[in-house]
């Protein structure tokens, strides 16, 4: 529509322009106004073969040459306007449309009259013309956005059932059914990434659904047995009349089992506020081998009885918080002592490296199978998978230790070997955790 009504606009205005000139050239060879009658012919002349043009040629105040009656009143008035020639004005006359412009002559010394010669063009068919055209254009938009909506929401829905398909897919899944994947070959090429995503969602959400299974059934074992040990022995002291010490032994033996329950409860809640993120980080400058010290002194006894020696060699300086760090020795010490051979030592290296400092504990005691290193970190988890063991834990030293790493930005990890067994350490730089 544009383009027609510039071209349209264009043709008009070149004839408009055409015979300005041409008025223009004939008033130039008039040599004096009072030549105007003697010439009118020649202005009359013009219009001959263009019925859409009308000529008005106005002089000392009265028309020498009438313009059509229908666009008189215009003419006169532009006529009496000090309008430049080189403006057009639309009239719109009845139902028809006029572009007027006014030409104004005067002639030089000694005489100075002045002529003015109004062109009218007839532009009502091309107008007709043009509004047809935008009539015909808007109807045509108008219908084809109408068809474009609907074919979009044809080839949207179209594309969109395999997503509806797969949605329905999904929503069959049930917990016991969570390893079952969704089938990526029946699915569209354009939504296999989105199936294979929702499989791999799937997958995980079964390993965790398995782990927490797992869990619960650990954490139901684990409380079953000091529950069953504290009801048997009060069924067994409560059945007869006993002496006063006798209830107080059986008081100290209630009490070793509530002790071991609530150091239980108390890790499990450490490891869940853990996982959440509830353990907020009171960060402070740790001497890693001075701590080391302090943690070895608690553990001499212990460690002097089976004749052990506890060698700590380096030295590192870690950001962190004192009381977790704490706690991961003790756990890994603990663990170290319990395990290792009478007359043994157990060596602790610390390094500062460039990017972490590193610290390792390693247990002279015999290796345990690779398949079994990445379980030592789960919870309740115990060398052999042994759950009634002599060692009095409850098997979520590790696990507490690899969540106090994680809190810390860090890294625990497991090595099995001729060596024994070695648990390393790794913190991140000051600059590293303090972002964090």
């Amino acid at each position: 529509y544009h383009a027609l009504r510039v071209q349209v606009e264009a043709r008009d205005l070149a004839e408009v322009t055409g015979k300005t000139e041409v008025i223009e050239h004939l008033l130039g060879e008039i040599r004096a106004p009072e030549h105007l009658e003697a010439n009118l012919q020649r202005f009359r002349d013009i219009p001959i073969g263009h019925p859409h043009l009308s000529i008005g040629l106005r002089a000392y105040g009265d028309w020498l040459l009438k313009p059509r009656d229908e666009i008189l009143p215009v003419a006169t008035r532009i006529a009496s306007e000090a309008a430049s020639s080189s403006i057009i004005v639309t009239a719109h006359i009845g139902d028809d449309s006029w572009w007027l412009r006014r030409i104004h002559y005067q002639w030089s010394a000694p005489s100075s009259e002045t002529v003015d010669v109004v062109l009218a063009v007839d532009v009502t068919d091309s107008q007709r013309l043009l509004k047809g055209h935008a009539v015909t254009a808007l109807l045509v938009a108008g219908i084809g956005t109408v068809l474009s909506g609907l074919l979009a929401l044809f080839v949207a829905r179209r594309g969109l059932a395999p997503i509806a398909e797969v949605a329905a897919r999904a929503e069959k899944v049930t917990a016991p059914g969570l390893g079952t994947a969704l089938a990526v070959e029946d699915a569209p090429t354009e939504i296999r990434g989105l199936v294979e995503s929702i499989n791999h969602m799937l997958r995980r959400l079964n390993d965790s659904f398995t782990a927490l299974e797992e869990f619960s059934a650990d954490i139901a074992h684990e409380l079953r047995t000091p529950i069953n040990n504290l009801l048997l022995q009060n069924q067994v002291i409560l059945s007869r009349p006993r002496e006063a010490e006798e209830y107080r032994e059986a008081l100290l033996s209630n009490l070793e089992e509530l002790q071991r329950l609530h150091r239980m409860v108390s890790d499990m809640l450490f490891l869940a506020r853990a996982d959440r993120g509830m353990l907020p980080l009171s960060l402070e400058t740790i001497d890693l081998d001075q701590e080391v010290a302090n943690v070895a002194e608690y553990f001499e006894p212990a460690a002097s009885e089976k004749s052990q020696d506890i060698e700590i060699t380096g030295q590192a300086t870690v950001l962190g918080d004192r009381p977790m760090i704490r706690r991961a020795l003790t756990n890994l010490l603990s663990n170290a002592v319990r395990y290792a051979p009478s007359g043994r030592t157990i060596e602790v290296s610390i390094e500062s490296g460039v990017d972490a400092a590193v610290l390792a504990i390693t247990n002279p005691c015999s290796p345990i199978p690779k398949e079994e290193l990445p379980r030592l970190f789960a919870r309740f988890a115990r060398r052999g998978g042994a759950r009634d063991d002599d060692t009095g834990g409850a098997g979520l030293g590790l696990a507490i230790v690899e969540s106090i790493m994680r809190l810390h930005r860090g890294a625990a990890e497991a090595r099995s070997g001729d060596f024994g067994m070695r648990f390393t350490l790794r913190f991140p730089k000051r600059a590293n955790l303090a972002e964090t």
